[in-house]
């Protein structure tokens, strides 16, 4: 027999956009319960090990890193910032972004959900939900391996995947193809403490081997974690090259390629770069990295224009101070960049949905093109979205006007 819980607002995900969605909810007074797939918090900030969190900072190439967000997701990044030991960190083309460690991520999630307005359950999917009068009314879960059925006033999608869309068989946003899937994965015993000194070493190497058919092409995608060498340890990114689909098997296939890819470049780097030569992997991130995914389909669609033209909207909720972001599969990144100290902003109705009035979305899944989202996806933007999206659906369930709780967030955040 299932469990039956009453809560104000239920979060599904708890990545960074979904843990400021519950603490958003929380500080209003309302019960909120995060459902999380995985045993610990973070999304694919801890999953899949990122390393940076970017669209924090203006877009500019001066030295200095200045905050463009406020609010929540500012207070986060200085926690983190300090938990870590890092500092922000910039590269010539103006983009400015913070390193941290991961379980210093993880924990400081942990910290702001351990509240007595705030319910985790871990380990934990979505089976399915329950539609009423243009409402969801109600989730069903497993938890822990046990049934549970959690009714709520408003819900928030912060699965990064749509999955409260895709289970209500609403219209959803997507495309055959998604932006190419990185693995992180972390090498120790590396002798070299110049990051940039090390990367170059490394390009070498695949290129020399590269060019006489030593290894595929498709080793040039290997990548230093921007302020990951420490303590003779280094993180590696490096681009899976089989596109990502989502369809039935896609992502263990992922992982199964992304697994060979880091065993065979492993070792190469150990017989062929002297930095590494007693080296070893020290561990593998447990997720693959998928950067994009469906999308729900909201009260509006944030488009390509409105990040490149820098657009402000009256109900905006986040300012965004990320460029157009594509990886495909080849190894150079395309960026499509707005002026310098500029900005755009997400608007509230990218966070509601068209056809569920309790309905709301933040982080990876808010309504937006594949072109938008490449921006809007990033850890600084989905804090903001995520907060934004608590208030909206805190307001709603306690019968607040929705204009009301964005002018509240413009006041936190903007």
């Amino acid at each position: 027999m299932d469990i039956v819980q009453h809560t104000d607002v239920v979060v599904l995900g708890g990545g960074p956009a979904g843990i400021a969605a519950a603490v958003a909810a929380s500080r209003r007074g309302l019960k909120a319960t995060v459902i999380e797939r995985n045993s610990f918090l973070g999304g694919k900030a801890t999953a899949a090990e990122v390393g940076t969190v970017c669209g924090l900072y203006h877009f500019s190439k001066s030295g200095g890193s200045a905050y463009v967000v406020n609010g929540f997701a500012k207070e986060f990044a200085e926690t983190l910032q300090a938990r870590s030991g890092t500092q922000p960190l910039h590269n010539a083309e103006g983009l400015h972004y913070l390193p941290y460690n991961i379980e210093a991520f993880k924990k400081i999630c942990l910290e702001l959900i351990s509240h007595d307005n705030i319910i985790i359950h871990f380990n934990a999917v979505l089976k399915n939900v329950q539609t009423e009068n243009g409402k969801i009314i109600s989730a069903s879960v497993i938890a822990e391996g046990k049934p549970l059925t959690i009714f709520f006033k408003s819900l928030i999608d912060c699965s990064g995947d749509s999955v409260i869309s895709s289970a209500a068989n609403l219209p959803v946003l997507k495309t055959d193809n998604y932006q190419a899937a990185a693995q992180l994965f972390t090498m120790e015993g590396v002798a070299e403490d110049n990051e940039g000194r090390l990367g170059l070493l490394i390009v070498k190497a695949l290129k020399a081997a590269i060019d006489q058919d030593i290894l595929p092409e498709f080793y040039d995608r290997v990548y230093i974690v921007q302020g990951s060498l420490k303590n003779n340890c280094v993180s590696l990114k490096i681009g899976i090259p089989l596109p990502v689909t989502y369809a039935p098997g896609n992502l263990q296939e992922l992982k199964t390629v992304a697994q060979s890819f880091v065993e065979n470049l492993s070792r190469f780097l150990i017989k062929n770069v002297t930095a590494f030569k007693n080296a070893s992997i020290q561990h593998i991130a447990p997720e693959v990295g998928t950067r994009t995914g469906q999308r729900s389909i909201g009260k509006y669609i944030l488009t390509e224009e409105d990040v490149l033209q820098c657009r402000k909207f009256d109900d905006a909720i986040a300012n965004a101070s990320w460029p157009v972001e594509e990886w495909g599969q080849q190894r150079r990144v395309s960026m499509c960049y707005f002026p310098e100290h500029d900005f755009y902003q997400v608007p509230a109705v990218c966070l509601q949905s068209a056809t569920i009035t309790n309905l709301f979305f933040a982080g990876r899944n808010i309504s937006a093109t594949e072109k938008a989202i490449a921006s809007a996806r990033v850890m600084g933007i989905c804090l903001q979205t995520g907060y934004a999206a608590g208030c909206l659906a805190a307001a709603f369930a306690s019968g607040f006007s929705q204009n009301d709780a964005v002018k509240q967030v413009q006041k936190e955040q903007l």
